[in-house]
């Protein structure tokens, strides 16, 4: 491999051996415990003081480590002895992750210490990840297991509880898809959730033409080679994605996907390039619509992060959403385009009623309304909301007796014009998510008759900047479905966070200090942010 050049990292096999380029990279001089049972972790487990089932728990949270920091990233191989990203030194953080071994020796004793003292006052159990059962971690068991994943027992005591809580609504021609971020604590870049899987399959299965609205995207290997095989039989597909002012995407990986699928348009040259092309829908051979609020990223798309997204069967929705796309395909983005009629869509018996913006002004015509007639509860699960109008709304209609119950996400409570407080102060129950995974769903359910799926935050530029789109749903059957399973992840925050802020990557939130991500967007990454390092 050229020195300079950038590569992608196509696999984690261990965190000192790579799959670079196709070929095998190793991380020279060093070493570190195997995540399954040898000889070599027997060995190093009595130099060091600790058991083989502990030396076997620290080999997989290493790769769990590894992958999170460096799987489907590009990297800059240097001298085959390092690999830089984001001007970060993948060796610097290895040496001083506790997992790090040279010449049978700890590199960070003092690392290794606190990863040690971790493991000792906790309970980690294996997963299996195809039924979903618990096992105790002996040689026995990970023999007997083909798919598993080694966890804390304490962050999957309270996983849905199937019967009452469902994942998936579907009827012949509806499909909706939740994802729980409180159920997976390490994302992936694999497509695992069963709103990936509805993705893949329709790429898979489209005969004559795709048309895909996303901010951006970060790599989903099944995703790309899905692609790749479409175009190959002659499948005609297009691309709108968000590009700033400078011609930079927010995901790490969206040039990819732009190389792969030549017919591509971006909001670059709009007199508005400043605002966002913050949709995220797909349309399959003109009667198969996907939309919510789950971007094309690894995180959304291996179900780390919580969202909502609907399949639709239906020409004539299809045909609203296509109009909407050869706008923006056209170049007209954001205020250029033009309002289309999309009301009262009938699709197996649910009524269905389109909104985009800014066009539609839909938290003013739509969610407002919703919210002053609202009589029994309204149930709002949101990524962020810092619109004046909706908080005042919501205040009103807990006062006249509404139940009302929000869940944010942690990092955006602590942006500057959230008003979540402003809610708790007008007495609505607020709380703050406190998993690693984000709270990225931008939904409500209203007196277990209307739902609303979108990309639209409840924010001002989401009502008046972006590009977004929204779905009302009239349909008894699917809220009282999703307000299940929005109850469910109610439950399962304590109820402290109703009154206290959780720090995205701390303590506080459970996972986030051990999933490889940069949760609070302040540079440092697990053990290297302060947060993560207080007991």
């Amino acid at each position: 491999m050229s020195q300079g050049q950038l590569y992608r990292v196509e696999k984690i096999n261990s965190p000192i051996h790579f799959i670079i380029n196709n070929k095998d990279f190793y991380l020279k001089d060093f070493d570190t415990f195997d995540s399954y049972f040898s000889d070599k972790n027997k060995n190093l487990a009595k130099k060091h003081n600790i058991n083989e089932i502990e030396a076997f728990i620290i080999g997989n949270l290493a790769n769990y480590w590894a992958k999170n920091l460096l799987e489907g990233r590009e990297v800059l191989v240097l001298n085959n002895k390092d690999l830089l990203f984001s001007k970060n030194s993948y060796k610097d953080k290895f040496f001083y992750s506790g997992f790090c071994i040279k010449d049978s020796k700890l590199c960070s004793e003092e690392a290794f210490k606190s990863l040690i003292s971790n493991i000792k006052n906790s309970k980690y159990v294996l997963l299996d990840l195809e039924t979903d059962k618990i096992y105790t971690i002996s040689k026995d068991n990970v023999e007997h297991l083909k798919n598993f994943l080694v966890i804390k027992k304490s962050h999957i005591k309270n996983q849905l509880n199937k019967e009452n809580c469902i994942n998936e609504i579907s009827n012949t021609d509806i499909k909706i898809y939740f994802t729980d971020s409180t159920e997976k604590l390490f994302p992936e870049n694999h497509c695992s959730s069963g709103i990936c899987k509805e993705i893949l399959r329709n790429i898979n299965n489209a005969k004559s033409s795709i048309d895909i609205a996303i901010y951006g995207y970060s790599y989903v290997p099944e995703i790309e080679k899905a692609i790749e095989n479409a175009i190959k039989r002659n499948v005609k597909i297009r691309l709108v994605y968000d590009q700033d002012n400078e011609g930079k995407n927010i995901y790490p990986n969206t040039d990819k996907i732009v190389s792969l699928i030549p017919q591509n348009k971006s909001d670059i040259l709009s007199d508005e390039s400043k605002y966002i092309m913050h949709n995220k829908f797909y349309i399959f051979d003109n009667e198969t619509l996907i939309t919510g609020s789950a971007n094309l990223s690894h995180t959304d798309m291996s179900g780390f992060n919580s969202n909502s997204v609907m399949v639709i069967k239906s020409k004539e929705v299809a045909n609203i959403y296509k109009t909407e796309f050869e706008q923006m395909y056209s170049g007209n983005f954001h205020n250029k385009k033009i309002s289309h009629p999309k009301k009262h869509i009938k699709v197996a018996n649910v009524i269905l009623d389109i909104y985009f913006s800014p066009q539609d002004k839909t938290i003013t015509k739509v969610i407002l309304p919703l919210i002053r007639n609202a009589k029994n509860y309204i149930y709002i699960p949101t990524f962020v909301l810092t619109d004046y109008k909706v908080t005042e709304e919501l205040i009103k209609a807990k006062k006249r007796g509404v139940d009302v119950k929000i869940i944010i996400d942690a990092l955006n409570a602590s942006i500057k014009h959230t008003k979540h407080n402003n809610l708790r102060l007008g007495g609505v129950l607020v709380k703050t998510e406190n998993y690693a995974g984000k709270m990225h769903s931008k939904s409500m359910i209203i007196d277990d008759k209307y739902t609303i799926i979108g990309s639209m935050n409840f924010s001002y530029s989401g009502e008046n900047k972006n590009d977004e789109n929204l779905v009302l749903i009239t349909d008894t059957k699917i809220a009282k479905q999703y307000k299940n399973f929005f109850l469910s992840q109610w439950n399962k925050i304590d109820d402290k966070w109703l009154n206290m802020n959780v720090r995205a990557e701390s303590q506080d939130s459970i996972g986030s200090c051990n999933d490889g991500i940069d949760n609070n967007y302040d540079g440092y990454t697990d053990k290297f942010d302060i947060a993560c390092k207080e007991s």
